[in-house]
Order: C-alpha cells, then structure tokens, then sequence
C-alpha cells in the first residue's frame, strides 16, 4: 500500500511538471510569473495527495522545492516553501513546530548555496540540496521522534524523494533542451522570413529585371516576373507570371518580336545559355537579355532570365568607338612619332611617323626594346622609365638623342607619360618624339652668331672699359648741340665723380658747364661741320679738379642719330714729363759744359795755386792780406770745378743693402756739431721695423747732408730740425725732413734743382741738382712742400730691398 501511494504521488509530480513544460512551450512561451510559481503550485498539489503511513504524510514536496531554487532561483523557492509551510499548517496537522523550525532552515541553507555555488550543473546542485533538506529534516526531528523509527522513516523519504527528484530533473534538463530547440526554431524561421522578404524587396528593386519560365506542353509559361526595369516601362509581374509570350499583351510584347524571343527560349530550354540584345520595349532602349537554364538531373527544369537597360552603356560604346577611331586617325596622322612600350619597354604599337623618322617599320619594332635609344643612353632611358613607373615623376619631358636603323644619330624632343588601368596602376607607357635637328642646327648656328656677338661686345666693353682714357659717347640734336651722354666708361665717370645711371641720367649741360673754353671751342667746331678733330686745354670738373687734356672728337651716326665720341686724356703727367725731359736736356748741356769749363779752369788754377804758395814764403804785412784773399778765391774756385766734375764724370756706384736708420744717424751725428752752433736741434724719429734698402750709402748721406745744411742755413735764429723715417706702402720708404726756416716762396719752388738756380746769396745752383740726379739714380723721388716764414717739408721716396 505504501508503495503504491508513493508512486500515485510521482506520477501525479511527473505529470504536473509534464503539463506544465507542455504549456510553457506550446502555448505561453516564456513567462517568469509561471517559472516563480511553478514550484508552489505542484508542491501544494502533491501535499494535497500526499498519504499517511506509521503517524507521518509522505510526498514529494521537497522535489519542487529543490527544482525551484536550482532552476528558478531563490525568489521561486521561497514562494514554494511559503506556500508547503501554509500547507503544512493549514492542511495536515501532527509535528507542526519541528517541521517549521526545520523548513525555515532549509530555505536558509537553500538561498547560501544559490547565492555562492550558482555555477553548479543542476544534477550536482539537486542532490546537494536533497543532502541538506534530508539532514535538516533529520537534525530536527530527532528532537521529537524515536531513533528507531525516524531511521526507517528517513531511509524511505530518501530513497523516494530521490527517485523523485531523477525524474523532475530529467523532465526539466528534457524541458530545457525542448525549449532551446523551439527557441532556435523560432529564430530560424523568423530569420527565413526575413531573408525572403529581403530576396522579395532585394529583386524588386533591382535596377534590372528578373523572369523566370517553365515549358508546359509546348508552350513556355512565365512564372516570376519582377525589377524595376519593368515598373519603369509601365507594365507589373501580374501581366506576365502564368502567360505565355503569344498570351502577353503585345503592348508589352510586340508581336514581331515574338518569334525571336522564342528561338532563344528554345535555346535555353535546350541546356544553352544564351545572351542577346534586343529593341525593347521600344525602338529607342536597348535591352541586354541573358537566359540561364537551371538543371536537375541532367534536365532542364527552370530558365532564369535577367534583363538590363543597356541603351546608355550602347551609347557610351559608340563615342568610345568614335573617339578610338579620331585618336587612331590622330596617331596614325601625327608628324610626330607616337609608340607605346610595356613595362619593360617593348615596343606594343608605333604609328607611321615613327617608319619615317627612324626608318624602322612597324612590323621591325613590335616586340623589341626601345631599338631607336643608343647604346649609351640605355642607362639613363631605363632609369626614365623606372622612376615614371615608381611614381617619381608622371610626365617626362627632355630633349636627347636617338638613333635610326642606318645608326645615324638625330636630335629629338620627347614626352614619356604613363597609361593607367582603372585602378590607377601603371600598365603601359607612351612616348610622343619629334626630329628637331634641323631646329638643333638653326639653334647652334643662332649660338655660335651669338657668342660671336657677345664675344665682339666683351672685346668692346674691355676695350672701352679698360682704356686708360675717359671715354664720351653723347647724343646731337638736330642744331648739333650735346643734349645727354648714352654712354661712358669707368675712367669717364671717376673724372666727374659720379655712377655711370647718374652720368646716363642727366642733361649733358648739368655735367658740362659751357663757361669752359674748351667746351666752347669744342661746341663750335662741331657746329661749323667739322667731324674730326683734337683739343687741348686745362679743364675744370664740377668737383673742382683740374686737369691739362687733350680730346678727340669724331662725329658719326649711331641708330640713326647723330652722336659724337669724345677720347679725353689727361697730359698733366705728360706735361710734366716733357717738362723734365727739357731739364734733363739742360743738365746734359750743364754736365758737357761743367766738364768743359772745369778741364779749361782746372789747369791754370792749378798754376795760379803753386805760385800762391810760393808767394806765402815771401809774405809781409803789406800783401798778407792780399795774398790770403786770392787763397781764399782760388779754393772757391776750385770747389766750383769739382762740382762740376762730380756732375760731368760718372761715378762707380756700388749698390748693396744698406740700413737706412745707421745712415741717419751718421748723417746727424756729422752735422749736429754746426747744429748746436746756430741753435738749432735736430730730432730723428726712425720707426721700427724699417726694411733695408738697396743703394750706395755714400750718396745717400750726401743726399741727406746737403738738405740739412740748407735747413741750417735757412734757420739763422735757431729752431728745430725733424726727421722722420716710416713706411710708405709696401714697396717703399718715405724720409721727411721738417724745418722752421724762413721757406720758399711758392713761385719758385719747381725750378729748385736747376742748375745755377739758387736762392742762397752765395749758392752756385749745383747741390740741390746733385741731389735730384742721385734720388733718381736710386729709382726714388723728391717733393718739396714750403711756406714762407713758416718752414720747408721735403719728402724722398726710395724702394724696399727686394
């Protein structure tokens, strides 16, 4: 009996837990009301069938307990164990309390493990919670009923809430995968009618169209007609699905077109596939019509059909066709030679200017590697066409040389460019050449003319430009009157002190003032027609420089104006040279003279000087004085004659380095005796590092005596004597000598060093002459600066030892 009523119990458990899986999957879907309560419900059904044995109910309410807190979580398991405890006091009666202590400890225990073993599978989970209920129950219990029975008791509650609990989890594991599988299911078929709905909305937008037919009998019946290149030419799949083509209307099919859609159905049908172009639905579109027969077996069940309006891409097709044929018109008309190469630079295509340039023909080339490039322009043709297709450079253009089939070398102008691809990859390269050998040739001999001109006007501007000359070239109205200068040299500007734009710039007459004689002698002359002439006259610069010049004037034309060239040089310098020349002319005369005069004196003063002397021995007062007075006359006379011999007779000079501060010195250390007699101090400043020189030292401190004994005489009341030695420049040395004597007047200072002009009283013109005679000598030179009353500068120049 106890038996059977357990399995009633199970059975009523199995299927309560049946019916309601049932309803959870079939007909409510997923609901959480039902999952909370869904413990609660059987437990309290299965208390309400639960039978009584040795003083105790027996059922399963503990296996819905359990399920709920392993499956539903812990909300549902304390509805359940809610609602057993209602049942249990309401419903049965015996150990109220104990059994409440220890429901209440189980729903404890219970919640733990849901809240930290979570993770369990539901088959480790269930049995651990049966663990713990049956422990419970029993820790409880045993506070209340004999260990005897309550052993027996609790063996039977184990084993048939155990064999109850097998069964509620494998009904709620079968539940979950049931569930899982109607869910996927679920999906699976939402997703299908999504995909057809896409295939549907997908189709009838495409911008073609799409058919599809069947053979029934012998006709051929459309059973798919849909795209928008049928909604757009006015007619809808309803007119076309389950007709044949004669059953279509003709206003969407004309008739005449009929028998050729036929040919090509059977075409299809017959395994072929089949694409053709077809006026339709009118003359103007173009349609591009494919069948695709579909097979089963071998046989063909279904043709798909696909239709696009090809009428634009038509058009377009025919002004590609038209323009290939004006670009091959244009390539093969060329004067120039167009080729296209590879990659590699093989030669793909050339025209027919490329024959008549280079001479190859067309068929020679196709397939070669650029023949026309010299062997030694390989290198850098190869290098052109890797940096093109690198992407260093997009076009190429140069000027080079090539070569024809006879290996003649010709001048050529060439543009490499790169042929793209729709992905914008290198895929060939295009090179356009034309023959510039004759332009080269024009070019060279436009070269040559030209650096023979500009080499003509370098001969010029160096001519012009060098000429130690100031050179004028000035403009001539039509009164032949200078109106500006157009062109000038260096020379020609520094005389008037200003750039050759400021010289270009301004009127001739702001430059030239006519006050001048020369000018005006010059302005009348041009004007009396005269073309060719020279002058000579001092002239006076806005700057206020003076110079003697001589110019020459030539009057031409020039670009169809009349102009004048003016050569102007300066003569000061020349002026002075013939000057000198004539005092050297006059010293020659001297010297020859003096030498004469000194032989013809030498030797009857000789006499007269003996008999002097023998006179001495016969002296008394009465001719004492007499005789002293011609001793006196006669040594005059004969220092006179041997000054004349000294400038008369060459002297053997020996020309050594010689330091020119020891020379000084000597020179001061003689004449300082006479100095401190008449007053006067003399002051040597030598600077340092002054260079030796080359010249004869007696000369020199002949030279250097006779000009400070004429600063001593010229010094009467004393005074001071400077002497300064310094460097000049780099090649020569500069000796000052500074007096504070009476001077010289200015009008007199260029005939100092003439022979026998002298301001002294007693000076016989011959000292200062010497003087000159060995500064030249020594390749040096003199300057005397004086002011009356307030002292003589003289300057000598001599050059550095090399």
């Amino acid at each position: 009996m106890f038996i059977k009523d357990f399995f009633i119990n199970l059975f009523i458990f199995a299927f309560l837990v049946s019916s309601t899986i049932f309803i959870q999957v079939f007909v409510i879907k997923s609901n959480q009301f039902i999952e909370k309560v869904y413990g609660a419900i059987i437990a309290v059904i299965l208390m309400a069938f639960s039978f009584k044995y040795m003083g105790f109910y027996y059922d399963l309410r503990a296996v819905p307990l359990i399920l709920s807190f392993v499956y539903f979580g812990r909300t549902a398991g304390w509805i359940t164990l809610l609602s057993i405890f209602i049942m249990r006091v309401i419903y049965m009666d015996g150990y109220c309390g104990a059994y409440v202590v220890a429901l209440l400890g189980v729903g404890i225990i219970f919640t733990i493990f849901k809240t930290y073993f979570k993770n369990l599978h539901p088959f480790k989970a269930s049995f651990l919670y049966l663990i713990c209920y049956v422990a419970m129950i029993r820790l409880v219990g045993e506070l209340f009923i004999p260990t005897v029975v309550s052993n027996i008791l609790y063996m039977q509650s184990l084993f048939f809430t155990s064999v109850g609990l097998l069964s509620g989890l494998f009904l709620m594991e079968a539940y979950q995968k049931l569930y899982s599988l109607t869910q996927d299911l679920f999906k699976m078929n939402q997703k299908l009618e999504r995909s057809k709905q896409e295939l549907k909305d997908t189709v009838h937008e495409l911008q073609g169209g799409i058919f599809k037919f069947i053979k029934v009998d012998t006709h051929f019946i459309h059973t798919m007609c849909d795209g928008q290149f049928y909604y757009q030419n006015g007619f809808y799949s309803e007119q076309v699905v389950g007709k044949s083509l004669r059953m279509i209307d003709p206003s969407i099919i004309p008739s005449h077109l009929v028998p050729q859609l036929l040919k090509y159905y059977v075409q299809a049908w017959e395994g072929n596939e089949v694409i053709f172009e077809i006026p339709w639905p009118d003359d103007e579109t173009i349609a591009l019509i494919a069948l695709r027969p579909f097979k089963r077996n071998g046989k063909v069940i279904e043709v798909v059909g696909s239709a696009i309006d090809i009428t634009e891409r038509k058009k377009v097709e025919d002004e590609l066709k038209t323009t290939k044929e004006l670009l091959e018109s244009f390539v093969d008309n060329n004067v120039d030679a167009i080729v296209i190469t590879d990659r590699e630079g093989h030669i793909l295509q050339a025209n027919k200017a490329y024959e008549t340039i280079f001479d190859w023909s067309v068929q020679e080339v196709i397939g070669k590697k650029i023949p026309c490039v010299p062997d030694f322009l390989m290198d850098e043709s190869m290098e052109i066409i890797q940096n093109i297709l690198s992407g260093k450079s997009a076009i190429t253009r140069l000027e080079t040389i090539r070569q024809r089939k006879n290996g003649d070398l010709i001048d050529i102008s060439m543009t490499i460019s790169p042929v793209l691809d729709v992905r914008g990859n290198v895929m060939a390269l295009s090179a356009i050449c034309r023959d510039i050998s004759e332009r080269k040739q024009a070019e060279k001999e436009r070269q040559q003319l030209y650096q023979q001109l500009q080499e003509s006007e370098l001969k010029y501007r160096a001519l012009f430009e060098q000429a130690a000359d100031a050179i004028y070239v000035v403009e001539l109205d039509r009164n032949r009157i200078p109106t500006r200068f157009i062109e000038v040299n260096t020379i020609g500007c520094e005389r008037f002190n200003l750039s050759r734009d400021e010289m270009l710039n301004l009127p001739f007459f702001d430059l030239a003032s006519t006050d001048t004689p020369l000018l005006r002698r010059l302005m009348e002359k041009i004007k009396e027609g005269e073309d060719s002439f020279t002058l000579q006259d001092e002239y006076v610069f806005p700057t206020g420089k003076k110079i003697t010049t001589e110019i020459s004037i030539r009057v031409f034309k020039l670009n169809g104006k009349e102009v004048f060239l003016s050569i102007s040089r300066d003569i000061t310098e020349r002026i002075k040279t013939e000057e000198l020349l004539r005092k050297s002319e006059k010293l020659a005369v001297v010297g020859q003279l003096a030498a004469a005069i000194a032989h013809e004196i030498k030797n009857p003063l000789t006499a007269m000087k003996g008999f002097m002397q023998l006179l001495k021995t016969v002296e008394n007062e009465s001719n004492h004085h007499y005789i002293n007075i011609v001793s006196s006359e006669i040594d005059r006379i004969e220092s006179i004659t041997n000054e004349f011999m000294a400038i008369a007779k060459p002297q053997a000079v020996k020309i050594q380095p010689n330091d020119i501060s020891m020379l000084m010195n000597q020179v001061v250390m003689l004449l300082e005796p006479q100095a401190l007699m008449n007053n006067i101090q003399i002051r040597a400043e030598v600077m340092s590092n002054i260079p030796m020189i080359d010249c004869e030292g007696n000369q020199l401190k002949q030279v250097f005596i006779n000009i400070l004994k004429n600063a001593i005489e010229s010094m009467p009341t004393g005074g001071e004597i400077s002497i300064q030695v310094d460097r000049a420049d780099d090649n020569q040395i500069n000796i000052r000598f500074m007096d504070q004597g009476c001077g010289i007047p200015q009008e007199r200072i260029p005939y100092l060093g003439e022979p026998f002009y002298s301001i002294k009283e007693e000076g016989i013109g011959l000292g200062l002459m010497i003087c000159y005679k060995i500064i030249e000598m020594h390749q040096g030179k003199i300057w005397i600066e004086s002011e009356v009353n307030k002292g003589t500068t003289i300057d000598v120049t001599l050059p550095i030892c090399k």
